[in-house]
C-alpha cells in the first residue's frame, strides 16, 4: 500500500470577490520533502499558501494532508498538522505580548502540557537565548522575531510547515542563517516544507523541487539539480531566470 503524500492539492481554484486568483493548481509534497513555488508578486502564490493553511475558505478542488481530506473549516488536529510562518514577523507578532506569552498561547489553545519546558526547548531549537523570554517583539532584532515565528509554529508539532517568503524582510547575512536553520530543522524533525518566494536563489537553496507560478497557474516544474546542471531546455530556463533577478 502506498504511503499518502504529506500534502496533495488537486484542481485547486480560489476566488477573492469576483477574481479568480488561483486557477486549477495541483501539486504534491512528499514526507520530509521541501517544495518551492517561485513567482512574481501578484501571481497568486501567497493566496495559495493561505488557502492550504485554512485562512481562505472560498475555494474549490481537493486538499489532503497525509491522506486526510481537508475542508474549509479545520479541526484542531488539522491545524496542528499544518502550520504557517508569515513573511513579515513584525505584523505576525502582537507587540503588546511578551515572547513567553506569544509562545504559550498556542500551547494553551491546543491544551499541550509541560508548557515551560516546551517553551525553553523551542527557544533552544531555533537558536534564541532564553533571556529574551520576557521581552517584547520590539525589543529583539528582525532576525530574532522571525526565529520566534518559526518557534511558535513548531510548538504544536506540525508535520508540514508552510513558509510565506520567510527571509524576504531580512538582510542577506541574516537570510543565510535563517535558511540554514530551516534546513537543519527539517532534517532533525522530519518536517515537510512548502515554501513560496519571488527569489529563485532562496528556493533553490532550501528545496529539492521547484514549481513556477504565473497568473494563478503552475506553468512549469524543475528540480534543484536540473536547474544547477542546465539539463532543462533553454526556453524553460528563460522562464525561470527573470525571478532570480528580483
Amino acid at each position: 500500500m502506498m504511503t499518502p503524500h504529506a500534502l496533495s492539492v488537486d484542481g485547486l481554484s480560489i476566488r477573492l470577490g469576483t477574481s479568480l486568483v488561483v486557477n486549477d493548481v495541483s501539486l504534491t509534497l512528499g514526507h520530509g520533502e521541501s517544495l518551492g513555488i517561485v513567482g512574481e508578486s501578484g501571481c497568486g502564490k501567497s493566496t495559495l499558501l493561505k488557502c492550504i493553511a485554512g485562512i481562505h475558505d472560498t475555494w474549490s478542488g481537493t486538499i489532503e494532508a497525509f491522506g486526510r481530506r481537508l475542508v474549509a473549516r479545520r479541526t484542531f488536529a488539522d491545524r496542528r498538522m499544518l502550520q504557517i510562518v508569515f513573511q513579515d514577523p513584525a505584523a505576525a507578532l502582537n507587540p503588546a505580548h511578551t515572547v513567553d506569552r506569544i509562545l504559550r498561547e498556542p500551547l494553551i489553545i491546543h491544551r499541550v502540557d509541560r508548557q515551560d519546558k516546551r517553551i525553553a526547548d523551542v527557544l533552544d531549537a531555533v537558536g534564541l537565548p532564553r533571556s529574551i523570554r520576557f521581552r517584547f517583539p520590539g525589543q529583539i532584532s528582525g532576525g530574532q522575531r522571525q526565529r520566534l515565528c518559526i518557534a511558535r509554529a513548531l510548538l504544536v508539532g506540525p508535520q508540514v510547515l508552510l513558509l510565506d517568503e520567510p527571509t524576504s524582510s531580512l538582510d542577506v547575512s541574516i537570510q543565510a542563517e535563517l535558511l540554514n536553520l530551516l534546513a537543519d530543522l527539517r532534517v532533525d524533525r522530519q518536517i515537510s516544507y512548502l515554501l513560496i518566494s519571488h527569489d529563485l536563489a532562496v528556493v533553490a537553496q532550501l528545496c529539492e523541487r521547484i514549481a513556477v507560478m504565473a497568473s494563478g497557474k503552475i506553468v512549469g516544474c524543475t528540480t534543484r539539480e536540473e536547474l544547477r546542471g542546465g539539463a532543462k531546455e533553454e526556453s524553460y530556463r528563460r522562464l525561470l531566470l527573470p525571478f532570480s533577478r528580483d
